[in-house]
């Protein structure tokens, strides 16, 4: 569905939205079965952001506080009143942190999974730019490299090897629909002209103070999901071809960045998914759905 220009798909009944966004680049589509699972305990609202998916292009420049304000746009429309659980993964943990300060006394939990730190460039800042560039840490060699392929019409070519690649590779249990949706995503220029930016913002214009701005991380139940430092080292060393060292000092301020948020909530949680890279929703989709659940219920043990 779309409303005022934004696609949007929600599922389920209940007087518990939750609301998922989804992480830099990518389509929500790759949600539809967690939110499927989830659709029979609660309004489940999922969403391309303002130049994904069929969503128009932005109006406005990628700062967390406006994707923020997009998004309680869309829930005044779509889900206007009770409790939230916001969700959201990798940057869209960045955005689901900016929505509950502006959602307020509305959130009842938040679960974030390898979030996006605001303090991001960190990373630029302190890794040796060697280092920096060869860990893949700076993602907007990728972006546009996408961007390019997008506008020659070459992802389609691309799709065999893409199939065998995150995230399709743990996407065998996709409909069909869904699929379709993310390859669609993934083949308009536009969403790689839009995560630039939006990488951007994160990278030179995005600083804590920007969230704190915005008002106040509410005092509620917060799980905080992160990856398993050893997949992470080894895959640095595999595909940056990094010395141990290197890849474990990546790692490292990484793993700080992500364990940060856990102070956001004095009900913050922290967990580690054991055997898991960065797509933790798609590597393991049970274990991330019983932690939603534990947010519905309002527990956090």
């Amino acid at each position: 569905m779309a409303n005022n220009d934004v696609a949007y798909r929600v599922t389920g009944r209940g007087r518990v939205t939750v609301f998922v966004t989804q992480s830099l680049g990518f389509a929500s589509a790759e949600w539809w079965p967690i939110q499927d699972e989830l659709s029979g305990h609660a309004r489940v609202l999922t969403w391309d952001r303002p130049g994904y998916g069929e969503s128009r292009p932005p109006l406005s420049p990628r700062t967390v506080g406006n994707v923020a304000a997009d998004a309680l746009e869309l829930l005044a429309r779509v889900a206007p009143d009770g409790p939230l659980v916001l969700v959201g993964h990798s940057q869209g943990g960045l955005y689901s942190n900016a929505i509950a300060r502006l959602a307020g006394d509305r959130v009842v939990g938040v679960v974030l999974l390898d979030p996006a730190h605001p303090d991001n460039s960190r990373l630029r800042r302190e890794l040796p730019s060697k280092l920096f560039r060869g860990s893949g840490s700076d993602l907007s060699v990728r972006i546009r490299m996408a961007r390019t392929l997008a506008r020659l019409r070459l992802i389609g070519l691309l799709k065999p090897v893409m199939r065998r690649q995150p995230p399709f590779r743990y996407c065998s249990n996709h409909s069909p629909e869904a699929l379709q949706a993310m390859w669609h995503h993934l083949g308009r220029a536009r969403a790689y002209e839009t995560a630039l930016a939006e990488y951007e913002e994160l990278e030179y214009r995005t600083y804590p103070a920007s969230l704190d701005a915005i008002g106040p991380f509410p005092p509620v139940p917060l799980t905080v999901l992160v990856h398993d430092p050893d997949v992470m080292i080894e895959l640095f060393m595999r595909l940056g071809r990094l010395a141990r060292v290197d890849a474990e000092r990546v790692e490292g301020l990484w793993n700080e960045l992500l364990r940060d948020h856990v102070t956001l909530s004095p009900l913050g949680r922290l967990e580690t998914v054991a055997d898991t890279g960065h797509m933790i929703h798609l590597e393991q989709p049970r274990m991330t759905l019983a932690r939603i659940m534990k947010a519905l219920d309002g527990r956090t043990g």
